[in-house]
């Protein structure tokens, strides 16, 4: 047996190197999506009140704005390979019913200044947070405001 010369070594070594690097490209999360589910401690999804998620891009930077129940909420967000981080969100403050404002609060809690990471299956986005909780998103129609 021939050993392989140094070159055909290098060229396998940089394609094995280019595989990997395309499996940790940033998944395409612009667009309208809704949240459909998901196992955050302590809250369930109320009825009639579906969480919505817009992501932006804007030049070279990437914003979310959405609705979490009653309130709409917008920040910054940055996405390398699949690690989401959002920025610091902000909220308007309307009042909302006691089940409302659990679910709004679960979910700022675990976007607001986190970082989650994102998967995304056909039209599917799973954002998982560092404790292993899970968001389940998919695209949507609907515009948010």
């Amino acid at each position: 047996m021939k050993p392989l010369p140094l070159a055909a070594l290098l060229l396998v070594a940089g394609l094995s190197a280019s595989a990997q690097a395309q499996s940790f490209e940033s998944p395409d999360i612009s667009g309208n999506w809704k949240v459909v589910g998901w196992t955050l401690p302590d809250v369930v999804p109320v009825r009639g009140y579906v969480p919505t998620l817009k992501f932006a891009e804007t030049g070279n930077k990437l914003t979310v704005a959405g609705k979490v129940g009653c309130n709409y909420i917008n920040g910054p967000v940055t996405l390398h390979g699949d690690q989401l981080t959002f920025g610091v969100l902000v909220s308007t403050r309307v009042a909302c019913s006691v089940a409302v404002g659990q679910q709004e609060t679960a979910l700022m809690k675990a976007l607001s200044d986190q970082t989650l990471t994102a998967v995304r299956v056909a039209d599917s986005l799973t954002l998982t947070t560092k404790s292993g909780s899970e968001l389940n998103i998919r695209r949507s129609t609907l515009q948010v405001k």
